[in-house]
């Protein structure tokens, strides 16, 4: 496990969660998912490289319960309170799609839980990955998946097509999956590389490409450039941390709590929400204060409880949930040992 990458999932999801409070405006902190896009490229391939076997079907049994779980909360809630999902449209082909991770788009509505756009790239990645491992083998099926995720958004970028799926597939943001794993091959093969020159300028490239990104979300909406304005700073960042991964001391508290965070980030993206809305709609409002200081303290307190509720869920739901899943279906689909994912 690479604590450094942990700590850089952190702080990836707390970047989201500052956005979606939208303290500043045009909110800030977007570009954590190309950071997250980044990392999973990396962790991918370091797991393909270990073992393949059953690749698929840990990737969904990781992914899907706490997904499904906040998707059927979202529709819970729609429920009993409408009002509060202004731009929710809920058909029975939104709730299929939603939980099968297919792109649409419904006047602007879609998926249910509106981060689920971001799995709907990682499944795809997935898929990639499975399909073209199972046919060319571990380092090559790899390799094969990376070029062809990068000639399907050249070719369809190139000549665009009118179809949603298409489109949604061929966003420049599946080339930080692409970057994430060359990432890991660079440091597969150079990692143990000691050179004070090349440290300082990953370092050094890691803040200013962070720097960079924070000036580039407040002024930009990237769409089509995405890649290129955020995708690209968001591998230098992580490959600065990369650099720091002996630096990381797990008996330091500041440390070991970043890395608990990171554990607990995939709760924390996707339940993140649901606490910032739920402390501006029942609780803030109820002060009647205005101000930037008392905005401040709003955003301080949430991103507090965002943290502790994650870190329960991770906890108390995640894992047990996770082990209870696999008790029954490894002996069906992964008998195989295999290597614990980073």
């Amino acid at each position: 496990m690479l604590n450094s990458i942990q700590i850089l999932r952190a702080i990836a999801a707390l970047l989201v969660v500052f956005a979606h409070f939208e303290f500043v405006k045009p909110a800030v902190g977007g570009f954590g998912v190309d950071i997250f896009f980044i990392i999973s490229g990396f962790i991918m391939a370091y797991i393909v490289n270990k073992n393949s076997d059953a690749f698929l079907y840990r990737r969904l049994v990781r992914i899907i319960p706490i997904y499904w779980f906040m998707t059927l909360l979202t529709l819970a809630l729609y429920a009993v309170k409408p009002s509060w999902f202004r731009s929710l449209i809920v058909t029975p082909e939104a709730v299929i799609k939603s939980l099968l991770f297919i792109p649409y788009r419904i006047k602007g509505s879609g998926p249910i839980l509106s981060l689920g756009w971001t799995l709907t790239y990682e499944m795809f990645f997935y898929v990639c990955i499975a399909v073209f491992t199972a046919i060319f083998g571990n380092r090559k099926g790899m390799n094969a998946c990376l070029i062809f995720l990068t000639l399907f958004v050249i070719v369809f970028n190139v000549f665009p097509v009118r179809n949603y799926i298409v489109q949604f597939y061929s966003n420049t943001i599946i080339l930080e999956f692409v970057a994430g794993s060359l990432l890991y091959q660079y440091w597969k093969a150079f990692g143990n590389i000691k050179s004070g020159l090349l440290n300082a300028m990953g370092l050094s490239l890691g803040v200013a490409s962070f720097v960079f990104l924070l000036f580039a979300d407040y002024l930009h909406d990237p769409n089509l450039t995405r890649f290129i304005l955020f995708g690209i700073p968001a591998f230098f960042i992580a490959n600065a941390f990369l650099i720091l991964e002996e630096k990381v001391n797990h008996k330091n508290k500041v440390h070991a709590t970043a890395i608990l965070l990171g554990d607990a980030s995939y709760a924390m993206y996707l339940v993140h929400p649901f606490v910032i809305y739920a402390f501006i709609r029942l609780i803030f409002v109820r002060f009647k204060v205005e101000g930037t200081a008392f905005e401040l303290t709003q955003l301080i307190g949430t991103m507090i409880i965002v943290c502790l509720v994650a870190v329960a869920i991770h906890k108390w739901f995640e894992k047990p949930v996770l082990k209870a899943l696999k008790s029954v279906l490894d002996k069906r689909f992964d008998s195989k040992k295999v290597v614990k994912p980073v």
